[in-house]
C-alpha cells in the first residue's frame, strides 16, 4: 500500500508544501516565544507571587502531559489543515483573554488563557510537525528529507530568538496589553494560512475519518511506543535530551545571577546558547547523515553533560561564554534531531500521534525537572547539583548503550 501522506507524491508538493509550513511555523513560534517570557514579566509586575507566577506559567505545560495522545489522534484523524486552523483559532482565543486580564488586570483571564493557549498550541504546533514529517516521507531522498527537516528546525531556531527581543520592544513601546494584542494577530494569520494547506490525501484502504474514543487515544499512544522500539527509544532519548534545554533556560540565568554577574551579562551569555542554535540546526541533516541517528542522540547527551560539568569550576566569563556556546551546539540539536527521528520511524498516518508524544515527553520534562533540581540544589547547591544531574545522564547514557546499539533506524 503506497503511502501518499498529506501533501501528494513526488518532488514538487514537498517543496510546495514545505514552504507554506516553512512561514506557518515562523509566525507561530514568533507569538509563542514572545508571549511566554512577557507573560511571566506581566504576572510579575502586577504583583503576583513567584509561586503564583509560576503555577500560572507551569498550567500551560500540564494540558500538553494530559492531552498529548487525543490531541495526536484528532491531528491523524482530521487532517493537519484543520488542526492547524482549530489550533489558531482557540490560541487566538486564549490572546483575546489575556488581552482582557491586560485591561482589567483580573487574573480568571489569564487562568483562562493559559488552558486555551495550552490547547490551541498542542493542535496548532503537532499538526504542523505532523505535516512536514509526513512532507519528509513522500521525498525519495532520505538525507534530502533530513535537510529538509533540518532547515525547518532552523527558521523556528531565528523565530525564537527574534520573539522575546520583539515582546520586549512592544512592552516598552506601549504594554503587555499590546504584546497580547500582536499575539492575537500572529495567531489569526496561523489560521488564514492553514486554508492555503494543501487537502489531506489518504491512504488508499483507510477507514473514513472518525475520532476514536477520549480513553483509547491513550492505548493508542502507548502502543505507539511500545510496538516500535526505533521510536520509543527516540522519545526516550528525546525527553533526556530536552533536560539539557529545560536547565539552560531556567536554572543557567539563574546560576549566572549567583556567581555576580550583572543582567546585561547575562543576556549577553545566554545570547551565544542561542546563535549556537542557530548556528547548528541547518547542518543537523547533514550531521545525522554523516554520523548516523544513534551517534548523534548519544554525542548530544555527553556534550551537554561535559557543560554541566564545567561550570561547577565556574571558568570565568569567557570560559563560561564558550561553554554556554557548546552548550548550545548540543541542545540545539534536539529539536532537528527528534523530528528528524520521528518522520523516519512512524507511519505517515500516525504522524501526528508521534509528534503529540514528543512534545509531551518535552512538557514532562518541564513539570518534573525544576523540582529534581530544586530538591538536589537545596542540598548541595545549585553549582554542584550541575554535576550531580550530569552523574545521572551519563549513567543513563552507558544504561541504554546497549539498546541504542541494537535499534535500527532508516538509514539515509
Amino acid at each position: 500500500m503506497k503511502n501518499t501522506g498529506n501533501f501528494g507524491s513526488g518532488k514538487r508538493p514537498l517543496f510546495g508544501g514545505f514552504f507554506l509550513l516553512f512561514l506557518s511555523a515562523v509566525i507561530y513560534w514568533l507569538g509563542f516565544s514572545m508571549l511566554r517570557p512577557m507573560l511571566a514579566l506581566y504576572l510579575n509586575e502586577a504583583g503576583y507571587s513567584l509561586t503564583q507566577v509560576g503555577l500560572l506559567m507551569a498550567l500551560h505545560a500540564f494540558i500538553p502531559v494530559l492531552l498529548a495522545m487525543p490531541a495526536g489522534q484528532i491531528i491523524d484523524r482530521i487532517g493537519p489543515r484543520q488542526a492547524v486552523m482549530t489550533g489558531a483559532l482557540i490560541m487566538a482565543l486564549s490572546g483575546g483573554a489575556y488581552i482582557i486580564s491586560g485591561v482589567t488586570g483580573a487574573l480568571l483571564p489569564v487562568l483562562a488563557g493559559q488552558l486555551c493557549n495550552g490547547v490551541g498550541s498542542l493542535l496548532c504546533w503537532g499538526a504542523l510537525q505532523a505535516s512536514v514529517g509526513q512532507i519528509a516521507r513522500t521525498g525519495t531522498d532520505a538525507g534530502r528529507s533530513n535537510h529538509l527537516l533540518s532547515n525547518f528546525a532552523f527558521v523556528n531556531a531565528l523565530a525564537q530568538f527574534a520573539g522575546p527581543v520583539l515582546g520586549g520592544i512592544f512592552a516598552d513601546a506601549g504594554s503587555f496589553t499590546w504584546v497580547f494584542i500582536l499575539f492575537t494577530v500572529l495567531s489569526i494569520v496561523v489560521m488564514l494560512c492553514s486554508l492555503l494547506f494543501p487537502p489531506a490525501v489518504r491512504m488508499k484502504n483507510e477507514a473514513p475519518a472518525a475520532l476514536y474514543g477520549f480513553w483509547k487515544s491513550y492505548a493508542s499512544g502507548i502502543d505507539l511506543l511500545r510496538q516500535n522500539r526505533p521510536f520509543g527509544t527516540a522519545m526516550l532519548y528525546n525527553g533526556i535530551l530536552f533536560i539539557l534545554v529545560d536547565i539552560q533556560g531556567v536554572f543557567l540565568p539563574i546560576y549566572l545571577a549567583q556567581i555576580g554577574y550583572s543582567n546585561t551579562r547575562i543576556g549577553t551569555m545566554l545570547s551565544a546558547g542561542g546563535v549556537a542554535s542557530i548556528v547548528i540546526r541547518p547542518a543537523a541533516g547533514f550531521l545525522v547523515n554523516r554520523f548516523s541517528h544513534s551517534r548523534m542522540m548519544s554525542g548530544s547527551l555527553w556534550c551537554g553533560c561535559f557543560c554541566l560539568v564545567a561550570l561547577m569550576f565556574e571558568p570565568g566569563y569567557l570560559g563560561i561564554m564558550a561553554v554556554i556556546f557548546i552548550w548550545g551546539l548540543s541542545s540545539g540539536m534536539n529539536q532537528p534531531l527528534a523530528l528528524i527521528l520521528v518522520a523516519n520511524t512512524v507511519d505517515a498516518q500516525r504522524q501526528g500521534m508521534g509528534m503529540s508524544l514528543r512534545t509531551m515527553a518535552n512538557r514532562v520534562v518541564q513539570v518534573i525537572n525544576p523540582v529534581a533540581i530544586g530538591g538536589i540544589s537545596a542540598v548541595v547547591g545549585l553549582t554542584y547539583s550541575f554535576g550531580c544531574i550530569a552523574a545521572l545522564l551519563m549513567a543513563f547514557s552507558f544504561m541504554m548503550k546497549k539498546r541504542l546499539g541494537e535499534t535500527e533506524y532508516p538509514s539515509a
